[in-house]
């Protein structure tokens, strides 16, 4: 099972640039999209029911703002919207996929600000997010937590880490919650089967030619349940698929009926 993460910064943008051809000659079975930033009525028939998948998409109340989706050519056994705190919720953050032992939890994890102000609330959802996660484990779940983490974990997944140290997405609270998912049993699939690759980017800002450069950010990722990670075959970043100012991250994952 081919599982993609994509954050497309306003599916409807995306989808001018290509998304639906990108999609048809690429087929994952499963896609998860971030920021797509509609409601299900604004967009495209075509790429809001494309062939040969279901399609599920969970929006803000805010108009133009955040927005999940999954695209899955078997449909899932469940699928939830939300982690069940309206805070997050109203903002549609995260849904969780369900089809047989697999749970798939796809997140836009909220930006903490360039003012700073919502990095609580970010850590917050964090905090949710774990205890869903650890929830579905305990019932014997393999649960894959991807999407949009908007936090760097190390030095090695930025460019620039020194200079980015009071900003979020690096800033030490932040990245000590992703060593709390990994301590509790989360694997970075991509950091373990790729330890020393730099200039391994999912995110590039749009000023200064930066993805011209490769000055970016690894701020998408899949992290994986510990007792199931060897089912991850292959985790890879592919740069160069354009239409976002973050590219997409693949998963090949052992599918167990």
């Amino acid at each position: 099972m081919r599982i993609l993460t994509w954050n497309v910064n306003g599916i409807r943008a995306c989808a001018k640039k290509g998304f639906l051809d990108w999609l048809h000659q690429d087929r994952p079975d499963v896609l998860c999209l971030q920021e797509t930033r509609a409601n299900e009525g604004q967009i495209p028939e075509g790429v809001r029911r494309p062939e040969g998948y279901h399609a599920h998409w969970f929006s803000a109340k805010r108009p133009g703002y955040s927005g999940v989706a999954i695209l899955s050519k078997e449909p899932p056994d469940d699928i939830i919207h939300g982690l069940g705190d309206d805070r997050f919720d109203q903002e549609g953050r995260t849904q969780q996929w369900v089809k047989d032992d697999l749970v798939l939890i796809n997140n836009y994890v909220p930006n903490g600000g360039r003012d700073l102000s919502r990095v609580e609330f970010k850590l917050e959802f964090y905090d949710l997010l774990l205890k869903v996660a650890l929830a579905w484990e305990k019932q014997g779940k393999a649960v894959v937590i991807t999407g949009d983490w908007n936090t760097c974990h190390q030095s090695i997944d930025l460019a620039r880490p020194k200079d980015n140290q009071k900003n979020t997405g690096f800033l030490p609270e932040e990245r000590k919650w992703i060593d709390t998912f990994v301590e509790l049993g989360f694997s970075d699939v991509f950091r373990e089967q790729h330890p020393d690759m730099e200039g391994a980017y999912s995110w590039w800002s749009q000023r200064g030619g930066a993805r011209e450069k490769n000055v970016g950010w690894r701020l998408d990722y899949f992290l994986i349940s510990e007792a199931h990670k060897n089912r991850a075959l292959d985790n890879r970043i592919l740069p160069q698929v354009l239409g976002s100012d973050h590219c997409p991250v693949q998963l090949d994952w052992q599918h167990e009926h």
